[in-house]
């Protein structure tokens, strides 16, 4: 590499400053080269602070002078340095540049690495980083979040919703459980999440009366274990012994009215009649 010459410089005697004009020292001199100075004397450069201005050490031993010759020498240091630099790159490097091996083309650098390859592979384990849904085509879901991916599979709400639990609507859409089954001391229920329900209950007879050739019981009425929509629901139902062929009667919101219809005596007055109601709770 050629020394460097440009310009002229000034050099105050006992200084440690060099002025170039014409210069270009940032460009072509590093800390660690070589002044030869218009005395003919030799000085480290310590620091470069422009293309016009650098430091040397020892001071200046010359005498004055405003616009003399010098010569910036490059030395040995630049190859140590390098080689320090290489070093350095190894140490840190040197691991993954095995593993990289000698591939010259991606395929065969994923092959040096054991990663997945274009086709079949049978040994991913997990996808992280990644920023897009696969789609359902690919194998995914077409979605980052749980209600996208359900959309992106064609889920309804019913994929959400516990089979058995508490039902619940909202404007006329079901938004709880698909069933709900339940029972009080009015008796026991299923309420469906389309509205629908069913609700099974016992009233008792206290006295028969004959009419027509049948047995009429008393009028009986008891609370329903849910709430039923007005003008929903029908009722029915028969005694233990299954022969009454009738029970006549209406159902309100909270409560049913039946009387029961028998086609031979009862026998005794007492008689426990289940009772069957089928409507809507919304």
């Amino acid at each position: 590499m050629p020394w460097y010459r440009e310009g002229k410089v000034a050099i105050a005697a006992g200084q440690t400053t060099v002025t170039g004009t014409g210069t270009n020292f940032a460009a072509n001199s590093r800390v660690g080269d070589a002044l030869q100075g218009p005395d003919g004397r030799w000085y480290e450069v310590t620091n470069i602070a422009s293309g016009t201005v650098l430091s040397i050490y020892p001071a200046y031993q010359g005498a004055t002078i405003a616009a003399g010759t010098y010569g910036l020498a490059p030395m040995q240091g630049y190859v140590k340095e390098a080689a320090d630099r290489l070093r350095q790159i190894v140490e840190q490097f040197g691991s993954t540049l095995a593993v990289l091996g000698v591939a010259t083309t991606a395929p065969k650098l994923r092959e040096n690495i054991g990663a997945a390859a274009r086709g079949a592979n049978s040994d991913i384990t997990s996808l992280t980083g990644m920023t897009t849904a696969l789609s359902v085509a690919q194998g995914g879901t077409g979605g980052s979040t749980q209600a996208t991916a359900r959309a992106g599979l064609g889920l309804k709400a019913a994929a959400t919703a516990d089979i058995v639990g508490t039902v619940s609507q909202s404007g006329g859409v079901p938004t709880g459980a698909i069933f709900e089954k339940g029972s009080n001391a009015n008796g026991r229920y299923v309420k469906y999440a389309d509205g629908s329900a069913t609700a099974e209950m016992t009233v008792t007879t206290t006295s028969f009366s004959p009419v027509a050739g049948l047995h009429v019981s008393n009028d009986m009425s008891a609370p329903t274990p849910i709430t039923f929509i007005a003008g929903s629901a029908v009722l029915s139902g028969n005694d233990a012994l299954n022969n009454s062929f009738l029970v006549a009667g209406r159902v309100e919101p909270n409560n049913i009215s039946v009387k029961a219809y028998f086609t031979s005596s009862p026998g005794v007055p007492v008689r426990t009649i289940n009772i069957v109601v089928q409507g809507r709770w919304y």
